[in-house]
């Protein structure tokens, strides 16, 4: 009689049926197995405290009495297809502990099956050791007293390897299973079954063939009807495909992830990845969206492993994993390769017939120490749409802790697909997240996409024209896959003869790239194209029963679909999605840093025929080159002027147009509705009830940018470039510091940028500075006379004047100052007062400080914080309440500093 190892034992338990009555027949017939086995420890009649089933197994608690002893038990018991954590059986020992405080002599079983973890094991026999009234039982202790009852007998004869010695506890009774392995590979061939005293049922050799993780559709038979039982089947002629992931041959090579020598930046995940690849024994996530970099990071994975000698790491396309035989021919090839590199010795008595023995082949295995054998699966939200084989996957993410330290195991999947990931899985994917270093993936970095911009240099053999490089930092959003499918149109456009300045003008539409794509195919290849899209990843046979293969062949040249297996998908997510909603959901994402205003001195030194170049429109303005550059940004942006090279020309649309401001202003309002910012203000009004601060939307405005760094100082700045233009398109209304969605079409009518003088905004708040050098810029505008302009030192303290109300600038470019505020040269106290009792706040500072001439400056700030709506840092308060102290001075009030 041929005598198994007990180490290999497993307890299964088998009911016909699938779903919510398969679960209830399950959990029902372990309540039996349990009341059967208490009953070889002297116990009887146990009574069912909770029976539940979950994604792991079955968990059944149980109350007992002695027959002999007449002292009472309780049991926790866990049926599980990995092991039993440690903290289940803590929460049980710390359970019984309080249920002692009433019944001291309370003895405490857990049956933990498969069995404990390492860490569980080394728990329980700390706890057992002190404690003579608790025992655990693993799937070896329950089938060495099934054995000594002679309720199981060892296999009656020698079958040749074997392997996953397993106990099927079904309707029909209780039966002894074996897999019996390949002498060549010690793969699985079939299962052989055996009873004690009578044959096996064939309904049992059903259920021993159908069961997941164990038969998982190998031939069962019974052994004592075998006539050759050391005949094994030969060996199947097809393994599960497995694909490794392939990288790119180029920078710009977007449809494949970044081959190791084109992988740019992100040094501190890779530090991380080193950090938990040199410690062994763990499992990573990689979380990200479609396209951010997972797979081109899993290749600088291998890379790493092999760069830093750390031993041997495997990428697989988890794509075609499609049975339970997938998993274990990954970790057999891997481990092989490892192997044959010097990673690791195999056992003797390697198997791989399930996960469990592949698993405890490797942790028997004689591995070098500080190596490591990486085995990473790619795209493997594809897995989660089977829940058996996610299973199975989470099984071994749960036990690479036990094989020693030197098994590493890798999992990418996007975060983007909800229905697959965040859906049907979610508790086995997150039982996978739990117990893994989770590293999730954010866009390019500024470095980053610099580095990639200038191999784009390199490659075009020119520089990139600054806009054409701000447009491709902003638009790509960080994201790798759109800026290197941006860089390689750019490529192909600038080797047929297309100028820089005329790919601006094509506003670099993602949506026109694919349409080009489509626009070389036949109907017939369009229509098989969206079919593959629809149902992607579909099976080949499926595509072709439909569509003629000469076909799906000319969409693989094309390299617009790619085979995976026996499957076919789109090349790209990204291109999936645009084939079946016909739009890429990407938004504008430039950045807006001047003020209509700013535009509308532009605008007004424009020529006649709103056509002019750069140098003539600086000699119109006075100002240089650059400076006209720059201003005119903006209106290339927002689509006001088009796209030339050293000329600034309004769209002809627009300029020919009855109404030219209307005609500018619908155009901005088309332009922001498409834009990111405009999103993001509508979620954050959404959330305010259709108001947002400024001060809260400078905050928020650097996440839509990624892969632009400017000073923190600026986000403020462009905060209100941007609330400048929304207003000016009619899309907000701007009350202080807050802006306020507005009704469609609801359109200050003093906001325009064409006819008018343009002045500069003053903002709402004051004082920006102490009152002494404004006030003797004032001094001195009256010494004058009518018509004084100010001079050059003059000019930069005007704003608060302006603000004030204290002057006003006249069509002739003039300086009008307030009735009666300057009198025989000196300033009016109490008319200063009442002008300064027109600003938001400033009146209540000022009563304030007659009430309390020693009130402290930053309580002085609050207070014109709040008339404004504002949120300022203690610095702002502190330096503006100075500020405002110094001018209630100005104005006849009396401080003091206690």
């Amino acid at each position: 009689m041929q005598r198994l190892p007990i180490p290999d034992a497993r307890v299964l338990v088998l009911v016909d049926g699938d779903g919510g009555l398969a679960a209830h027949k399950a959990g029902h017939l372990f309540e039996d197995f349990i009341a059967r086995l208490m009953a070889l420890y002297g116990y009887e009649e146990p009574t069912n405290s909770k029976l539940r089933t979950t994604s792991r197994g079955i968990e059944l608690d149980v109350s007992l009495r002695h027959r002999m002893a007449n002292h009472r038990a309780i049991a926790e018991c866990k049926a599980y297809s990995s092991p039993v954590k440690s903290e289940m059986l803590v929460q049980f020992f710390g359970a019984l502990t309080v249920e002692r405080i009433s019944n001291p002599e309370l003895h405490g079983y857990f049956v933990a099956l498969p069995r404990l973890t390492a860490e569980g094991d080394e728990k329980a026999r700390q706890i057992m050791e002190g404690d003579s009234r608790f025992k655990v039982l693993t799937a070896d202790d329950v089938v060495l007293s099934m054995r000594q009852q002679s309720l199981i007998v060892d296999i009656p004869v020698d079958i040749g390897p074997i392997d996953d010695h397993a106990v099927a506890i079904t309707e029909h009774g209780l039966y002894s299973c074996a897999i019996q392995l390949d002498p060549q590979t010690r793969t699985a061939q079939r299962v052989v079954v055996w009873g004690a005293t009578t044959p096996v049922p064939l309904p049992v050799l059903d259920l021993v063939a159908a069961s997941p993780g164990y038969g998982d559709g190998i031939e069962a038979v019974d052994l004592s009807v075998l006539r050759d039982a050391a005949s094994v089947p030969s060996t199947p002629e097809h393994e599960p495909v497995i694909a490794t992931v392939a990288g790119s041959e180029s920078d710009f090579e977007y449809q494949l992830p970044a081959s190791p020598r084109f992988f740019i930046g992100r040094s501190p995940v890779i530090s991380e990845l080193e950090s938990v690849v040199s410690r062994g024994g763990n499992v990573i996530v990689l979380n990200a969206q479609s396209g951010w970099g997972k797979s081109s990071l899993a290749l600088r994975l291998k890379a790493l492993v092999g760069e830093k000698e750390f031993g041997h790491a495997v990428v697989a396309d988890a794509r075609t994993a499609t049975t339970k035989a997938y998993l274990t021919t990954v970790l057999r090839r891997a481990a092989l390769e490892a192997q044959a590199g010097g990673v690791l010795s195999l056992p003797p008595d390697a198997a791989w017939a399930t996960l469990a023995s592949a698993l405890a082949t490797l942790s028997r295995a004689d591995w070098v120490s500080t190596k490591r054998l990486v085995v990473f699966f790619d795209q493997f939200e594809n897995v989660f749409k089977d829940p058996v084989l996610t299973r199975e996957f989470r099984d071994l993410a749960l036990g690479a802790r036990e094989c020693g330290g030197g098994l590493v195991v890798g999992f990418a999947w996007k975060t983007d697909l909800v229905g697959w990931t965040e859906g049907h899985p979610y508790q086995l994917r997150d039982e996978i997240r739990a117990n893994a270093v989770v590293v999730t993936l954010e866009p390019l970095g500024p470095r980053e996409v610099d580095t990639l911009l200038r191999r784009l240099e390199k490659a075009l053999g020119q520089r990139l024209v600054p806009d054409l490089r701000q447009r491709l930092r902003e638009y790509s959003q960080g994201l790798p896959w759109l800026l290197k499918k941006l860089c390689g149109h750019l490529i192909r456009e600038a080797r047929a003869g297309v100028t820089q300045e005329r790919l601006l003008a094509e506003a670099l539409n993602i949506q026109n790239l694919f349409e080009a794509d489509l626009a070389e195919l036949q109907p017939v290849e369009q229509d098989a194209l969206k079919y593959v899209a629809r149902f992607a990843p579909v099976a080949a046979s499926e595509v072709t029963d439909r569509v003629p293969p000469p076909v799906i062949q000319s969409l693989l040249d094309r390299r617009l679909i790619v085979q995976v297996g026996e499957r076919l998908d789109t090349y790209w997510d990204t291109f999936r999605d645009f084939l079946n909603t016909g739009r890429v959901p990407v938004e504008d994402t430039y950045i807006l840093r001047l003020p209509p205003a700013s535009v509308a001195r532009l605008l007004a030194v424009l020529p006649p025929d709103g056509n002019g170049s750069v140098p003539e429109i600086a000699a119109r303005w006075g100002t240089s080159d650059k400076a006209v550059f720059n201003v005119s940004r903006e209106l290339r942006l927002l689509g006001i002027t088009v796209y030339e090279s050293n000329r600034v020309r309004v769209a002809a649309e627009i300029w020919s147009a009855a109404d030219r401001e209307d005609a500018i202003r619908r155009r901005v309002a088309s332009s922001l509705r498409r834009h990111r910012a405009y999103g993001r203000l509508l979620q954050m009004a959404e959330r305010g009830s259709g108001r947002v601060s400024l001060a809260s939307y400078a905050r928020d405005l650097p996440s839509i940018f990624p892969a632009v760094s400017p000073d923190l100082r600026t986000w403020p700045d462009h905060a209100r470039a941007f609330a400048r233009w929304f207003e000016y398109a009619g899309l907000v209304r701007i009350s202080g510091q807050i802006m306020e969605i507005t009704p469609e079409g609801d359109i200050p009518a003093e906001v325009r940028i064409l006819g008018v003088r343009p002045v500069a905004r003053l903002g709402s708040s004051f004082p920006h500075e102490a009152p002494g050098p404004a006030l003797s810029a004032l001094k001195s505008i009256a010494a004058q006379g009518p018509g004084a302009m100010a001079d050059a030192y003059a000019g930069k303290h005007l704003r608060e004047l302006l603000k004030v109300g204290a002057i006003s600038i006249t069509q002739a470019g003039g300086i009008s100052i307030a009735d009666g505020l300057v009198v025989n040269e000196e300033i009016d106290p109490s008319r200063l007062r009442d002008l300064l009792n027109r600003l938001p706040g400033c009146g209540d500072a000022m009563r304030a400080l007659d009430e309390n001439p020693a009130l402290k400056p930053t309580a002085v700030g609050a207070i014109l914080s709040n008339a404004l709506g504002a949120e300022w840092s203690d610095g702002t308060l502190l330096s503006t309440g100075k500020y405002m102290r110094a001018w209630a001075r100005a104005a006849g009030i009396k401080t003091s500093m206690r």
